[in-house]
């Protein structure tokens, strides 16, 4: 895959060829874009098992971000506020800034994230190119599911993350969910997926936090995530298979069996 001939690593962005991380700091988009060819000649195992290797190799340096790391209490007091308000472009200075100091580490890390950046763009295109995505649930989900559209919980504080998580991994096994989904890519849902942006950058969201365009990071690479928008119609050639042992109620499996084929799997 061509692209324009690639620059210091680590430069500030000033060339067509630089993908701006923060103020200060970039990757390079040829790199990316050789690592993306990688990716187009590998099976999808290879490809999620090499995302979550950038994200180990990188794991050393971003897992760490305390105080220690930097040069004072009051700059990783910064760092912190920026990270838990979302402020990536702040946090991500400091962060960087820090880590620059030692430009073998440096080095390695920003390689991580142009492997991460490349896994980020594979995914997309794979996902939208699919013809199905899955997901695997336990039975108080199948409420959403009867109603016909893809629709995030409500979590304690009375909010919403405003999508639902599938994946286009079909070896993906959630332990102890009873329930598997298989989704058909029809238009309606292509035209609502949101691609997931991978990082190895320090992104520690919990769960209930996370919003549809939040990034992720590469550690859980292999759960290879497409977002929904809630609202989304579950196209009616969805098909389920319940493994023994999941208690759905009568009225909601009535429900499911009219929308939708299911496979009931004896214990």
């Amino acid at each position: 895959m061509s692209g324009a001939m690639a620059g210091p690593r680590g430069a500030g962005g000033g060339t067509a060829d630089a993908i701006r991380l923060a103020l200060g700091h970039a990757i390079s988009m040829h790199r990316v874009r050789e690592k993306l060819a990688a990716f187009d000649a590998l099976s999808m195992p290879r490809v999620l098992a090499a995302a979550k290797g950038a994200w180990a190799e990188a794991w050393e340096y971003n897992s760490g971000t305390g105080t220690e790391y930097f040069e004072s209490h009051e700059i990783y007091g910064r760092y912190a506020e920026a990270h838990g308000r979302k402020n990536w472009g702040g946090s991500d200075r400091m962060f960087l800034d820090m880590l620059k100091t030692d430009r073998v580490q440096y080095s390695r890390f920003l390689d991580a994230e142009e492997t991460a950046r490349a896994f980020s763009v594979w995914l997309c295109g794979t996902s939208l190119a699919s013809d199905y995505v899955y997901r695997w649930i336990n039975p108080p989900e199948l409420g959403s599911c009867t109603d016909g559209t893809f629709e995030s919980k409500i979590e304690e504080d009375g909010t919403r993350r405003g999508f639902k998580a599938l994946t286009i991994n079909p070896e993906l096994r959630f332990e102890g969910r009873k329930i598997h989904m298989r989704v058909p890519m029809d238009g309606g849902m292509r035209s609502n997926v949101r691609c997931v942006h991978y990082t190895v950058m320090p992104r520690n969201l919990e769960e209930e936090d996370e919003r549809i365009c939040d990034p992720k990071e590469a550690k859980h690479a292999t759960e290879a995530e497409v977002r929904v928008i809630d609202g989304t119609p579950i196209p009616p050639r969805t098909d389920f298979v319940v493994l023994p042992g999941a208690k759905i109620g009568r009225e909601v499996a009535k429900g499911l069996g009219r929308r939708y084929k299911i496979a009931w799997l004896d214990s």
